[in-house]
């Protein structure tokens, strides 16, 4: 299979999963790495494009593939993809942000994370990415790249920025992880923002930090090493096989029905969009039922 063919295979989502194509790419991987980084570069800028053609989908195996060859030269270009102000982020990308997008920044950051601070710190940006990039940082710290410290040091400053705002659920993300690295030292922050009502109690209660800081910081972090939603990108293939947007063809021939293309592209964002809708659902309820600060 020539380049030209492999790109073939990825350019457009058909609903069969390109396992052959992705053996492939990665074998080729000095070769399609150049156009794999245009890809993004060519659509970093103009995401509006891709609303309009939701069969494309070269994109987001360039997002895999790349943390997979851990190519420094990605770096920047995901980080400004990811650095559109609003949704349109989210949605031409499916759930790549709030699954992989924390793995994928780390795979390719090489402990570098200025740039993934300047993700989180983007308040323009979506939430869900913010979120996704302070993940990252808890990756580098699984991966042994970067030391607990140093994050800590960095939530520190977070937490001190914190507060005279409407919710975020940035702000809810920064007090999981901190409670996921036992984040003793900042205990007290930690109280601060569930006293000022700017953390979302369906993820998260003050009692279960307070039973993550009684574990220790060598069982918390053994814990992160082990779960793989904190390592790096290492296989494409077995990360995206299971979508439910390539389990579409084997379903519908063991029914004997076809589908179209539309109703393929909606299955794809199907569980992005239930997942937006019921935290958007959450987060009205909590404004309306918060009392008014005086």
């Amino acid at each position: 299979m020539q380049l030209e063919e492999i790109l073939s295979e990825l350019e457009n989502n058909t609903g069969k999963f390109p396992s052959l194509a992705l053996e492939r790419a990665i074998e080729e991987r000095e070769a399609i790495t150049p156009v794999l980084l245009a890809s993004l570069e060519e659509y970093k800028n103009k995401q509006e494009e891709l609303l309009e053609k939701p069969e494309y989908i070269l994109h987001i195996y360039a997002l895999y593939l790349l943390a997979q060859f851990q190519e420094p030269l990605a770096y920047s270009l995901i980080v400004e993809f990811f650095s559109t102000p609003g949704d349109i982020s989210l949605d031409v990308t499916g759930d790549v942000v709030t699954e992989d997008l924390g793995r994928i920044l780390a795979s390719v950051s090489h402990g570098n994370i200025e740039p993934i601070k300047a993700l989180i710190e983007n308040k323009t940006i979506n939430e869900y990415v913010r979120s996704a990039a302070l993940e990252s940082l808890l990756v580098l710290i699984a991966q042994q790249v970067i030391p607990r410290e140093k994050v800590i040091q960095y939530y520190d400053e977070l937490f001190s920025n914190i507060g005279g705002e409407e919710y975020d659920y940035t702000w809810t993300k920064l007090v999981i992880h901190s409670a996921k690295i036992c984040a003793v030292e900042l205990k007290e922050q930690i109280d601060r923002v569930f006293e000022e009502d700017l953390v979302e109690q369906f993820f998260i209660r003050q009692k279960d930090v307070n039973d993550s800081l009684q574990l220790g910081i060598e069982v918390a972090l053994n814990k992160l090493s082990e779960n793989h939603r904190y390592s790096f990108i290492e296989d494409v293939i077995s990360e995206m096989k299971w979508w439910a947007c390539f389990q579409q063809e084997t379903k519908n021939k063991a029914n004997n029905i076809s589908v179209t293309k539309e109703e393929f592209n909606r299955s794809f964002n199907k569980s992005k969009n239930q997942i937006k809708k019921k935290k958007q659902m959450q987060k009205e309820a909590r404004r309306k039922n918060r009392p008014k600060k005086k």
